[in-house]
């Protein structure tokens, strides 16, 4: 009896031996898993930041090549005006200059100089030849720091935050210049990482006690990126990760606990939680009202789309936005937004008809047929008149002209208005707007917020409005968050509309009735006051 039980004892320790061992083991291998993950996708993402890092400087090349092979005269009037349309055309450059003998004389933002400027001697000259200027206080932001690049007489200022669009939740990144010949290394931009130019130009990942650091440098240039998660980030994104490792445990069930982790992992990356969230109806629309400055009318709404990832934290659009145009799936949240638009908006737009309400898509959806036949069914299904849906592009859009004014076309053959987004901000001129044919502008909230000040960039709004009002073009101004930037807007002698947290904020559909009924218009308050109030 008592050799029974010492043999039972024996197996349950045993057992509770292995159990541990393989628990202990199938954690490991979990946190081995989560850090192959995370090291992934930090390349991956670096290999993305390289790519735009590429983009400022094949933009920089560009402004170099134009003004050095130019006839037009130095710092010339002629040579301004070429000066402030590569500016303008630019994504990543938000001011030119032209140097001699280390002094700046004129910048495509501020003009001649009344006397010309010092600059400081560069931090560093790259291996192409280009000098790096960094921490200095640029002509048009004397309270900022700014990254300069310069190559003979022209120099560029560049973004601030070049590359903030293309963030990632939880990761950090750095941008450096490099000299491989002297081992040089100068920050340009995002966050300081203690890491050596020989790791960095090594394009190697370095594991440290609280974060994970991918190196990668670009093939064209002189611009290298680090990309960093901090552990505790990836232990808590892989947490399912690392308990399915260790209750899976052992060694006969490694190799196929590994494979059911990356199966998990690849099925929890923000991708594919978004795909599922579309078909799963899990996203939401907001809408924030559209209101004419001469009145303070409600005129219309445009309908924001909002989605938290499966840990409840939101997703900013501009991220997922992204993620649905690099997977190819962007016309599926499209597809979403409109249906779901023309549902939440049909008793609303059906009650005034002079209501409007705007819907964004994204380059590919311009020129994909189902645009059109979507806003045709829905519109049919929800009782809405075409006359008013805004379809917002952006000016990205626009880059193939030919296309773009045949997509234009026929959404206007069918009835629907066609507005430009962000306007400023983009690709394309003030003199593609005629060809386009579009309806109307929307100002960015970037001009917006100099309205009314002392800044440089000030000037371009009254611009933007006299060349619009000249091509019959109505405007609505985005960012309107102050007394004076309406007063500013009042005093332009046209009619505009506006929209901004001054007159109200991104809302749910029920409420969007409320705001209507408190900037009714003479035409609108009898038939609102016979309409039932929507529950709350």
């Amino acid at each position: 009896m008592a050799g029974k039980r010492r043999k039972s004892i024996q197996i349950t320790a045993v057992a509770l031996l292995g159990l541990i061992a393989g628990a202990g083991l199938g954690f490991s291998l979990g946190l081995l898993a989560a850090v192959r993950t995370a090291q992934f996708l930090l390349t991956d993402y670096a290999h993305e930041l390289v790519h735009h890092a590429e983009d400022a400087g094949t933009e920089f090349k560009h402004v170099v090549d134009t003004l050095d092979h130019s006839s037009d005269g130095f710092c010339s009037d002629r040579e301004l005006t070429t000066m402030k349309a590569l500016t303008y055309r630019s994504v990543q450059i938000k001011d030119i200059g032209r140097m001699r003998d280390g002094m700046l004389y004129c910048t495509s933002v501020a003009g001649r100089l009344p006397k010309p400027i010092p600059l400081k001697p560069p931090a560093m000259v790259t291996t192409f030849g280009t000098a790096v200027y960094s921490g200095i206080h640029p002509y048009i932001s004397p309270q900022d720091t700014g990254t300069i690049l310069g190559h003979g007489s022209v120099n560029v200022l560049l973004a601030p935050y070049m590359l903030e669009r293309w963030l990632r939740p939880g990761m950090d990144y750095m941008v450096v210049t490099m000299n491989t010949h002297t081992g040089q290394m100068t920050q340009i931009g995002g966050k300081h990482f203690p890491v050596s130019e020989q790791w960095v130009q090594s394009e190697g990942r370095m594991e440290r006690a609280d974060a994970l650091l991918i190196s990668r440098c670009s093939k064209i240039n002189a611009m290298c990126v680090v990309t960093e998660e901090k552990k505790s980030v990836a232990k808590e994104h892989s947490s399912p990760l690392l308990w399915g490792f260790t209750l899976l445990g052992g060694a006969v069930g490694c190799a196929f606990s590994l494979a059911i982790a990356i199966t998990l992992s690849l099925r929890h990356s923000l991708p594919q939680q978004l795909r599922r969230a579309i078909r799963r109806n899990q996203l939401t629309l907001m809408y924030q009202p559209i209101v004419s400055l001469d009145s303070e009318q409600c005129v219309g709404f445009e309908a924001l789309v909002r989605w938290q990832d499966r840990d409840g934290m939101s997703v900013a659009p501009g991220i997922f936005v992204s993620i649905a145009e690099e997977r190819g799936f962007i016309g599926e949240l499209t597809t979403w937004v409109i249906k779901r638009a023309f549902h939440d908006m049909r008793e609303l737009l059906a009650t005034d008809r002079r209501l409007q309400l705007s819907i964004n898509i994204a380059p590919a959806d311009l020129a994909n047929e189902i645009l059109l036949e979507t806003l045709e069914a829905c519109a049919v299904i929800e009782g809405i008149q075409p006359e008013q849906i805004a379809i917002e592009i952006t000016e990205r859009s626009t880059t193939d002209l030919t296309k773009a004014r045949s997509a234009i076309h026929e959404l206007h053959q069918h009835g629907y208005k066609v507005h430009i987004d962000d306007f400023g901000t983009g690709f394309s001129s003030l003199s593609y707007l005629h060809e386009l044919a579009v309806d109307a502008i929307k100002v960015d909230r970037s001009f917006t917020r100099t309205a009314g000040t002392e800044a440089v960039t000030a000037v371009i709004l009254p611009q933007i409005l006299s060349i619009a009002q000249s091509l019959g073009l109505e405007v609505i101004v985005e960012g309107v968050e102050t007394d004076n930037q309406v007063q500013f807007l009042r005093n332009a002698d046209r009619s505009l509309r506006a929209q901004g947290w001054l007159f109200g904020r991104p809302m749910p559909p029920h409420l969007a009735m409320d705001f209507v009924r408190e900037h009714p218009g003479t035409y609108l308050h009898a038939s609102l006051e016979q309409t039932e109030r929507p529950d709350a």
